[in-house]
């Protein structure tokens, strides 16, 4: 497979060639970061010979039309779904949320990803990330008293609707798939991608971002917003909503929170930030980012608000023995593989460790429960059930990629042992900390580390690290709900 920053600039070049505003919301364009996950779909570029490519441009036209037919059918069976979404009227929200509902959504407890900032003069507009029903997903967030006014988005559009959509998306798609056929205009990796993003220009990814847009705009048209506050993670829907305010709302303010850690190679961070105009706010969960932002010269004025992680430092002592691992895996099924097989292989070395393994909460019981089933727990390998908390003050180590567990376990003196098997600090959150952190491959190297710490005896005393609280004083600060009204 392509090294991800060489993917990453033929992914550019052909969309700037295609047009990047007629396929904004094509998910193939959008390497968010590479992570497993994502790097998927990618992992036969270079590899296909020219008769092999000539085949899957042949048979493109097929896979799209059945691409169509079932976005067709999924908008018939739902049709009640998409008749049932209505906007509110009559009622000017000063602040629309866009957010997420994920498993890890709670009505107990405030928005994941806003926490407590939405007042009841705001409205909270949901993404489905999830299989459940919009009626569902209301009936329960309404148990909570932390959303007053939420609108959940619709997995479908009624059928004229989506009619509309894919025959413009089909267009677009023939376009890529007539570029794919001159070889002399592009490169044999990037008639490879032509190929394959003309597939998925009709797919239920990127329909699905043109949905939630079309929900937004009407949401928006409906209670015209002083301000619009989204999420910054580097994903296409982000470039949809800044392309929407910046040429039909430019009264909204738009206001993007980067309420998750970054990393270096998060390509699709760094085109939505050049996408801001000077308007517009970024909002920072801490001194680090902040600082980082400020040094890019961008258009957009950058704000410190905090996160909802922030947590205070832990003073309390841990216990000597056993050292304790705790493995933070991200919000995908292929990395609690990763981390389940590594810490599998690390319990049977007999190092005399406790080693606990933390699902994200992202993930739903029957998602994880598949790989979870071929671990075998017990008193030194640990399936936790406890608080973030709970484990970060018992744990010594954390073993992580880019998961954010690293960054709150500096406030509890848990020593961050980043696991990537490139070797490379491309994903590691710590990279703009500047925290020298050890980089391990494989099983083998973490057991080497934990080997030799083991015949250290004594010595091998794992309390708080001064410095490292430090580090994690200052990469989240505290949320502050009141700079909104400042802004």
């Amino acid at each position: 497979m392509l090294e991800p920053r060489l993917i990453e600039y033929h992914l550019s070049k052909v969309q700037k060639e295609i047009g990047e505003k007629l396929t904004l919301a094509n998910t193939y364009f959008r390497l968010v970061k590479p992570i497993e996950e994502n790097l998927k779909r990618y992992s036969r570029l270079g590899n296909k010979s020219n008769q092999r490519l000539l085949l899957d441009i042949i048979f493109a036209p097929l896979k799209i039309s059945l691409e169509i037919l079932k976005s067709l059918g999924i908008s018939l069976i739902r049709f009640r779904e998409s008749a049932s979404f209505e906007v509110p009227e009559g009622f000017r929200h000063q602040k629309i949320f866009v957010s997420h509902y994920t498993h890890a959504q709670l009505p107990s407890r405030p928005d994941v990803f806003f926490d407590v900032l939405p007042t009841k003069e705001d409205l909270i507009f949901y993404h489905n990330n999830t299989l459940l029903k919009r009626a569902k997903i209301l009936d329960t967030l309404r148990q909570g008293e932390y959303r007053a006014n939420v609108l959940i988005t619709t997995k479908s559009l009624g059928l004229r609707q989506t009619l509309i959509i894919q025959a413009s998306n089909l267009k677009i798609s023939l376009i890529m798939l007539v570029a794919a056929l001159k070889t002399q205009c592009f490169t044999h990796v990037e008639r490879q991608i032509l190929t394959e993003a003309a597939i998925s220009q009709v797919s239920r990814q990127t329909l699905a971002n043109q949905i939630n847009l079309k929900r937004l705009d009407s949401l928006l048209t409906l209670n015209n917003a002083a301000s619009l506050i989204i999420t910054l993670e580097g994903h296409a829907y982000e470039s949809l909503y800044i392309d929407l305010i910046h040429t039909k709302y430019p009264d909204t303010r738009l206001l993007a929170f980067q309420h998750a850690p970054i990393v270096p190679e998060q390509f699709g961070l760094m085109k939505n930030l050049l996408k801001l105009k000077a308007n517009d706010v970024i909002l920072c969960s801490g001194d680090i980012t902040r600082d980082f932002f400020a040094s890019l010269g961008l258009c957009a004025s950058v704000q410190l608000l905090g996160s909802p992680k922030w947590r205070p430092i832990s003073l309390e002592s841990k216990q000597s023995y056993p050292i304790t691992v705790l493995g933070a895996a991200e919000g995908t099924l292929e990395s609690l593989e990763s981390f389940s097989q590594l810490f599998q292989g690390l319990n049977a070395l007999n190092l005399d460790l406790k080693l606990i393994l933390r699902v994200h909460p992202a993930l739903s019981i029957q998602e994880s429960s598949k790989v979870l089933s071929r671990l075998e727990f017990g008193r030194t390998l640990v399936l936790s059930n406890r608080t973030l908390e709970e484990d970060l003050k018992e744990s010594h180590f954390c073993i992580y990629r880019s998961s954010a567990v690293a960054i709150e376990g500096l406030r509890f003196g848990v020593f961050p042992l980043y696991f990537n098997p490139t070797g490379d600090q491309g994903l590691n959150p710590l990279f703009f900390a500047k925290l020298e952190v050890p980089v391990f491959r494989n099983l083998h190297e973490i057991g080497e580390l934990f080997l030799n710490l083991r015949q250290m005896g004594s010595r091998a005393t794992m309390n708080q690290n001064e410095e490292l609280r430090k580090i994690g004083a200052t990469y989240y600060s505290k949320l502050d709900p009141s700079a909104l009204n400042r802004l």
